[in-house]
């Protein structure tokens, strides 16, 4: 892409890391012995940002790839009403039964896969494209990236192929 813009947002939301497991997987090989707990299976909330690329190789007739305020548009009601304040959570994970009989009267946000800030990052951008693909867009705008900040250290980003 020759061109690109990026539009930042913020929510704050809950979520569980049902698949945490510090002993196995890639970087278990980083750890000297200690066992430690997995915090992530616990339920706990992050001050979420995500920062949405764009991208084009040519401008439109307002010399913009597409203005600031549509992909703002785009992403208002994923954004503002399902996932701000909500609890996010796996359909797969082991409580989610539970959850949805005791805890009904919470705003949860299901979702098929373990909300981890990758698989948020991946997730946010299937549903831009989409949105782009079904305004006729598709052709002319790529989603280049997301980011997912959990913390203020630590993020995650998907770029698409």
């Amino acid at each position: 892409m020759r061109y690109e813009i990026t539009k930042k947002f913020k929510f704050e939301a809950g979520h569980r890391v049902w698949k945490q497991n510090l002993t196995s997987g890639k970087g278990a090989r980083l750890m000297e012995g200690e066992i430690p707990p997995n915090p992530c299976l616990n339920i706990h909330g992050h001050s979420y940002k995500v920062e949405v690329t764009v991208g084009s190789d040519t401008l439109n007739e307002q010399e913009m790839v597409i203005d600031f305020y549509h992909i703002k548009a785009a992403l208002k009601d994923l954004i503002d009403n399902k996932l701000d304040h909500s609890f996010i959570i796996d359909k797969n994970d082991p409580l989610y039964p539970s959850f949805k009989e005791h805890f009904g009267f919470l705003k949860l946000f299901v979702v098929d896969f373990c909300p981890t800030a990758e698989a948020l990052a991946k997730f946010i951008y299937d549903f831009l494209t989409e949105k782009l693909d079904e305004a006729g867009l598709l052709e002319d705008i790529k989603v280049v990236s997301v980011t997912v900040w959990e913390t203020e250290t630590g993020k995650a980003v998907y770029r698409g192929q």
